[in-house]
């Protein structure tokens, strides 16, 4: 697969985490109106669609992939620790949350993001690497 189909499938996988999150802001501001977790997931709803873009606008350079890594693996840890009574309460909320449908599947929506952010970084630096190789040294 080339980069192009790997990158254009990691971005339809951030619209659709994006998606998910857009639902879970609806659910936490408007019907349990938490304004802890509504405008977080509001936050997150937005934030992946400038990254996205920068990954389409920049196809050679690595930073978009790399923040899209780290941020998405940050949201995941930070599901996984306020589902446990000690990360919760360290956080300040009340109690651990449960883990909801939206929570599984924006979960699972994330992984492929980021599986799919490595494996386009990683196209990336092959590519790099194989252009370099191509370039004729210079001797002096």
């Amino acid at each position: 697969m080339n980069k192009k189909s790997i990158v254009g499938i990691v971005v339809g996988l951030m619209i659709a985490t994006s998606a998910v999150y857009f639902v879970e802001t609806y659910e936490e501001l408007f019907e349990e109106q938490d304004m802890i977790k509504g405008p977080f997931f509001l936050v997150v709803t937005i934030a992946y669609i400038p990254v996205a873009v920068w990954m389409l606008k920049s196809p050679n350079s690595s930073a978009p992939y790399l923040v899209t890594i780290a941020g998405t693996v940050g949201i995941i840890v930070l599901y996984a620790v306020t589902r446990t009574d000690a990360g919760a309460i360290a956080l300040g909320l009340e109690h651990a949350g449960n883990i909801g449908h939206l929570g599984m599947v924006s979960k699972i929506v994330q992984f492929g993001v980021v599986i799919g952010s490595i494996w386009a970084l990683v196209q990336t630096k092959k590519e790099k690497w194989l252009q370099h190789e191509k370039t004729p040294k210079v001797r002096k």
